[in-house]
């Protein structure tokens, strides 16, 4: 199954950018979009094993052409080893059009857990990396609209009552042409980030926005605990012409991590950046 899995991956890759061409090319007269979303997360160097690990994945997409047409993509893996301990994960959520009446819709969404029992006067650990890329392109505003979102969260959740221990998630929104594009980051005190690179390009008809973060969680537990690792990562592309007059909602973060962030004001604020047009 797996070596299935990395077999279909290889293949999307490899046609996405001919699948592009074909419907890029196939109608000189009328304009095109494209709007593209992506998410990898990355944890080793775990301090202890998990008691119990589980994945999930799901995909979706929406493609509707009255006069044009368009295409849309959408991936998930993940992927937690209990022994040694490592996790990843990865969404790929991609649409593009071309024409005068259409809509594209792409969703992917990937989740780790892992479940850890720790004794009291114990330090846990490990090291993490996410990346966020984000695309968007329109050549003929305001009858054109695209639109790309992406989230990537992780927090400790302690099982026993529910609350969240620890966090981080970065969360972007580009959406072309309009002023809604923006890059937020947020983590508690327990989160280390040891390199970040944050790169963006906002306003006009093509626009881009690249995240990168490198870091470790590390914390004290005075008492016996059980616990889990929750990551999510949620990736969404929208084509649409002409232009929608009420633009869709991006859901911040997946699962338990958007309802309990959603109560908790986080600790630190790293960036926030955004565009007003």
């Amino acid at each position: 199954m797996k070596q299935y899995q990395e077999f279909t991956k290889r293949l999307l890759l490899l046609v996405t950018p001919v699948i592009a061409s074909c419907v890029l090319a196939s109608s000189p007269s009328k304009a095109a979009t494209f709007a593209f979303s992506q998410g990898k997360a990355n944890f080793t160097n775990f301090s202890q094993s998990p008691r119990d690990v589980g994945t999930n994945t799901d995909t979706n997409t929406l493609t509707i052409a009255k006069d044009g047409m368009v295409t849309a993509l959408a991936d998930a893996n993940a992927t937690f080893v209990g022994a040694p301990p490592s996790a990843s994960n990865s969404s790929l959520s991609i649409a593009l059009g071309k024409g005068r009446d259409y809509l594209g819709l792409a969703e992917s969404e990937a989740t780790v857990i892992g479940f850890f029992d720790v004794g009291a006067n114990t330090n846990f650990s490990f090291n993490f990396n996410a990346d966020l890329n984000l695309q968007t392109k329109i050549d003929n505003p305001p009858a054109e609209n695209a639109r790309a979102a992406g989230d990537i969260s992780f927090a400790l959740l302690d099982t026993n009552n529910n609350s969240i221990l620890d966090f981080f998630s970065v969360v972007g929104n580009l959406t072309t042409e309009g002023d809604d594009d923006f890059i937020a980051v947020q983590k508690s005190d327990n989160v280390t980030l040891k390199n970040q690179d944050i790169n963006f390009n906002f306003g006009g008809k093509q626009e881009f926005a690249t995240v990168y973060f490198d870091g470790s969680l590390q914390r004290y537990f005075g008492n016996q605990t059980n616990f889990a690792l929750i990551e999510v990562k949620q990736n969404r592309a929208t084509v649409k012409a002409p232009e929608p007059s009420t633009s869709l909602a991006l859901i911040l973060c997946g699962g338990v991590i958007g309802v309990v962030l959603s109560r908790r004001k986080p600790t630190a604020v790293l960036s926030f950046v955004t565009n007003k047009g």
